[in-house]
């Protein structure tokens, strides 16, 4: 069989313009990803806004800080359109049915919300909550028991002995360790290998972000689970298509 990786287009079609808007999500799964990874925050109303800054100001020019501004005043300022911010429920709308949908929770009060509305929509199974707040998937999980979640690893992890790090991060038993793939550069290619099959033998999956890099995707394919790229054409060409997953 032609097994391969789980392919989610970062923030729908990559990072830059356009980036999380409805439009470039909903782009993604058109091109052929499996899914999208997104990003999410909470407005001062408790909307669930897809946004990765808490701020609008570098995606769409307007000083505003998400968290003190309603959701209501965002429509009223024309930012709410399909090439500007959507909503978590608008995704799940628009995006089709099977779509495997990488939520990462940016505002840790937005855990207490994002399950209820992920459920309401019957997609707990397709759906993987991810954050850098570990502590605030613990209540992703206790909301469902059943709910996926990704520990995302960065700059914490830097000095600490690999081995005991991860028996920690193992302790939240999670579905997947959500790797940056510049931990090959950080510390050599067969010792960034050596921790990945670590986690995988442990049972549970590595996604790594962001792989742009077809090249490096053939090297290391059959020992990744999931892969967040922002060159999602390139990404699916050296593919060769969709496939099967594992």
């Amino acid at each position: 069989m032609n097994f391969r990786p789980l392919i989610l287009g970062h923030r729908g079609m990559g990072t830059g313009e356009g980036e999380n808007s409805l439009l470039s999500l909903i782009r993604a799964v058109q091109v052929g990803a499996d899914g999208v990874e997104l990003d999410v925050q909470l407005s001062k109303d408790g909307v669930l806004v897809v946004n990765h800054d808490s701020s609008l100001k570098r995606t769409l020019g307007v000083d505003v800080e998400i968290k003190d501004t309603t959701f209501r005043s965002l429509r009223k300022m024309k930012l709410v359109r399909p090439d500007g911010i959507t909503t978590l429920e608008r995704v799940y709308l628009e995006l089709p049915e099977e779509s495997f949908i990488n939520v990462e929770i940016k505002d840790p009060l937005a855990a207490d919300l994002v399950v209820p509305l992920v459920k309401s929509f019957n997609a707990i199974d397709r759906t993987l909550f991810s954050s850098f707040w570990h502590e605030c998937l613990r209540k992703v999980k206790e909301k469902d028991e059943k709910a996926k979640i990704g520990l995302l690893i960065g700059e914490d992890a830097r000095g600490k002995n690999p081995v005991e790090y991860f028996e920690e991060l193992l302790a939240y038993h999670p579905y997947s360790i959500n790797l940056p793939v510049q931990l090959f550069d950080e510390i050599g290619f067969e010792l960034g290998m050596s921790l990945i099959r670590f986690v995988r033998a442990k049972g549970v999956k590595v996604a790594l972000w962001t792989l742009n890099d077809p090249a490096l995707l053939i090297k290391i394919r059959g020992e990744v689970d999931i892969i967040i790229t922002d060159n999602l054409r390139g990404i699916m060409a050296a593919l060769g298509g969709k496939g099967e997953r594992r």
